[in-house]
């Protein structure tokens, strides 16, 4: 299995497809699995590098909230490319993978061609947004039955198989990026200065409501875009027919 080791902690890894590089970043908690339904539009242009984040999947999780400080995230992606010797990709993160991007675009922004970020926003939380977190931290807390409860009042649809892979995960480590010093931060001072191209979307329903924050920080940028899907919310993402169309005409315009 492919892995990298990037100062103790090793990062799960694959590769499929060829072209232009891009790498996926999957949301929280989760695996580059996320990204299954896309690999079979995109593998035939793009080299598709996709991983499991720490504390996720088959990568390493640690149980210590220093450990998921947002240069540890970043410096795992980067440890990822400099395996596989890439020096610029495509970024396309969702929700927690969308934060980690704005992340990316602070510590590397050389070493990336263009951004699609989705389901989060680079700005302070709204107070409406850091109390719904904290319920929804006060619920993971309680381990595997507290995000299956969310789930289930979200509305998504808890298979048994998700409810597998969800009792399987690893809640110590969970909690540990939960408690990061520098989770979920204002990220967003060095954003006008970038020239790369970026392309930030959102649902209309989505809980964490990041449209309004990702449309006022397009308006400040020299190249970016915001696209608002209207009566969707946070699992807009797994709608491929409905988001794949912009992503191909964003990446094909560069």
């Amino acid at each position: 299995m492919p892995y990298v080791n990037n100062e103790g902690v090793k990062i799960y890894y694959v590769v499929e497809g060829q072209g232009e590089p891009m790498i996926m970043i999957h949301g929280g908690p989760g695996t580059h699995h996320e990204w299954n339904g896309y690999v079979q539009y995109l593998r035939d242009k793009y080299q598709l590098i996709r991983f499991d984040l720490r504390g996720n999947g088959q990568s390493d999780k640690p149980h210590d909230p220093e450990a998921y400080r947002t240069t540890n995230y970043t410096s795992d992606i980067i440890a990822v490319l400099d395996e596989l010797n890439i020096d610029k990709v495509h970024c396309w993160g969702y929700s927690l993978g969308g934060y980690l991007a704005f992340c990316l675009s602070r510590d590397d922004p050389e070493r990336f061609l263009s951004y699609i970020i989705g389901g989060n926003q680079p700005q302070e939380p709204t107070e409406e947004v850091k109390e719904y977190r904290k319920t929804l931290d006060e619920k993971v807390r309680k381990g595997a039955d507290g995000l299956l409860d969310h789930l289930r009042e979200r509305g998504d649809n808890v298979t048994p198989g998700v409810e597998d892979f969800i009792r399987a995960m690893d809640f110590k480590a969970i909690n540990a990026w939960i408690d990061s010093p520098d989770f979920f931060t204002k990220v967003d001072d060095h954003l006008p200065e970038l020239e790369e191209p970026f392309l930030f979307y959102a649902g209309e329903d989505d809980e964490w409501n990041p449209y309004p924050q990702l449309l006022e920080t397009s308006k400040k940028m020299k190249n970016a875009k915001a696209i608002l899907f209207e009566k969707k919310g946070h699992t807009v993402h797994f709608e491929i027919g409905i988001i794949l169309p912009h992503v191909l005409k964003f990446l094909e315009s560069i």
